[in-house]
């Protein structure tokens, strides 16, 4: 019933429901661009294939939540909950994750080029082959997290936490990892051509001139 309501009263026009209850929901390839869902619970949660382009999920709990292929350019998660969510190949251009937490996230190929991923946490997140072309992950913490074959060209990584993670065959092309912890970090095929890695603490625990 509270997702059929959801639904009429955002076909009415209204665009409002921060703090709504859809632990959950199945919301598979809902519609709701521009939606004020601050606060909403959508844990375990379906919203595969959703478009919510410039939707505002600021301090959501989206726990578990499946939001495979769902579109996600440009909205607001600041603070939200990410932990164990499916966020495979989602489109997560321009979108605002600033001081999110997605630990343990699984967002495979995904799309996250000019996204703001500053002071997020990233622990053991799965970003195989994900783009993350120009994004800001400014001392995000991506431990143990899995970097394998993605692209982080000119990516901000000022002073984020990479130890342990895996970066096998990951594109750093001037990315920016000046005073970065990659203490541990597996760096094998790497392409890391005018990253400026100053300060930079190295897989062997050196610090970079």
């Amino acid at each position: 019933m509270i997702v059929n309501e959801l639904l009429k009263r955002y076909a009415a026009g209204d665009r409002d429901f921060e703090g709504l209850d859809l632990q959950g929901a199945y919301l598979s390839k809902v519609n709701l661009p521009g939606a004020n869902l601050r606060r909403v619970d959508l844990r375990g949660a379906n919203l595969t294939g959703a478009s919510l382009q410039g939707v505002n999920l600021s301090y959501a709990d989206l726990s578990k939540a499946n939001l495979n292929g769902a579109n996600l350019s440009g909205a607001n998660l600041e603070e939200a909950k990410l932990e164990a969510t499916d966020l495979r190949k989602a489109n997560l251009i321009k979108t605002n994750l600033k001081k999110a937490k997605l630990t343990g996230a699984n967002l495979k190929e995904a799309s996250l080029m000019f996204a703001n991923l500053s002071q997020a946490n990233l622990d053991c997140a799965d970003f195989h082959g994900a783009t993350l072309h120009q994004a800001i992950l400014h001392r995000a913490s991506l431990r143990n997290t899995d970097l394998i074959g993605a692209i982080l060209q000119e990516t901000d990584l000022r002073g984020a936490d990479l130890s342990q993670a895996c970066l096998i065959r990951a594109d750093i092309t001037k990315a920016v990892l000046m005073v970065a912890d990659l203490t541990n970090a597996v760096l094998l095929g790497a392409e890391l051509q005018g990253a400026d890695l100053s300060g930079a603490t190295m897989p062997d625990g050196k610090m970079h001139d």
